[in-house]
């Protein structure tokens, strides 16, 4: 019986931890939504999202603007620049490796024994055949300037709050 339950929480908690929405502010591993304020009504806003899809990823980072332009006071941003990185990190099962022997040298004259310990490495090398890791994500970096009143006529310019 406890073994069964610690499976079922077990399973309850990977399956919590797997299912993690995809907007939210960025954690320790980096994923999800930050910002950085450059001046009074100028940010920049980063979303960071696993896969390759950069128009969900956009659209995170443009509601994010949004969202930080409303909390701020403003009625409206202007993008100013844009930047979409997209990486894909691929690592073979190679592994590397290095022990140490530990020898004890023991050296008498007639004047009595002097013990010495010397370590000597040792490299080891393996690489596994066939199997690979890959991981994919994209990152939008968006430079706005947020404004109140009338919006300028000649820019793109987004709502604070219908986004």
């Amino acid at each position: 019986m406890n073994k069964t339950l610690s499976i079922i929480l077990l399973a309850l908690t990977l399956t919590a931890c797997s299912s993690a929405p995809a907007y939210r502010a960025a954690s320790g591993s980096g994923y999800g939504y930050a910002e950085q304020q450059i001046s009074d009504n100028y940010y920049r806003v980063t979303f960071k999202a696993r896969g390759d899809d950069q128009a969900a990823t956009k659209a995170y980072a443009l509601r994010r603007a949004a969202e930080l332009t409303a909390q701020q006071g403003y009625d409206w941003f202007v993008l100013v620049d844009k930047e979409t990185l997209k990486e894909r990190e691929t690592a073979a099962n190679n592994q590397l490796g290095v022990t140490y022997q530990r020898d004890i040298e023991q050296k008498c004259t007639l004047f009595g024994c002097r013990t010495r310990t010397v370590n000597r490495p040792s490299y080891e090398a393996g690489v596994g055949v066939g199997v690979s890791t890959s991981r994919e994500h994209v990152e939008v970096a968006l430079e706005v300037r947020m404004g109140k009143g009338v919006s300028p006529e000649n820019q793109q310019v987004y709502p604070a709050k219908t986004l």
